[in-house]
């Protein structure tokens, strides 16, 4: 195996070759991290909050309904049973919210009901039912 296929991560449909934290962010995210936070720093001056406070608000105060409304612009039959069946496995509106981004972010065809009802399952079987602890396991999934 070469260098380069060792060093390689994929993301959704996209690899990423950086060999350092640094040059994997870039491809990522299209700027460095420096910039990265030159961006932050603009937004709390903005905001007033940073952009994590800002993300915890807009998931701590919407339903997942109303939270896939404002995201993807409306929400199907199959959404609200998703939605439905999540809640009745247990998890809060809160976690929900980030599973449901999550999804989105890491598949790209959209929510298969079936596999999102297993990862919420997943999420409970780990103890992910916090919204510190949902956005903990996402950015260890994705830094993987």
């Amino acid at each position: 195996m070469t260098k380069d296929k060792k060093q390689s991560k994929k993301r959704g449909s996209k690899v990423i070759y950086g060999t350092t934290p640094e040059e994997r962010f870039k491809e990522v995210h299209g700027m460095t991290i420096e910039e990265w936070q030159a961006k932050e720093e603009m937004f709390k001056a903005k905001t007033g909050m940073s952009s994590d406070e800002w993300y915890r608000q807009q998931v701590n105060s919407s339903t997942p309904i109303d939270y896939l409304i404002k995201s993807n612009g409306g929400v199907s039959q199959d959404d609200i049973e998703l939605v439905r069946d999540l809640q009745e496995l247990g998890l809060n509106d809160s976690v929900i919210n980030v599973l449901l981004d999550y999804v989105k972010i890491v598949n790209r065809i959209g929510f298969i009901h079936p596999l999102v009802r297993e990862m919420g399952e997943c999420w409970l079987k780990k103890k992910i039912v916090t919204i510190e602890s949902a956005i903990a396991f996402v950015r260890e999934e994705w830094d993987k």
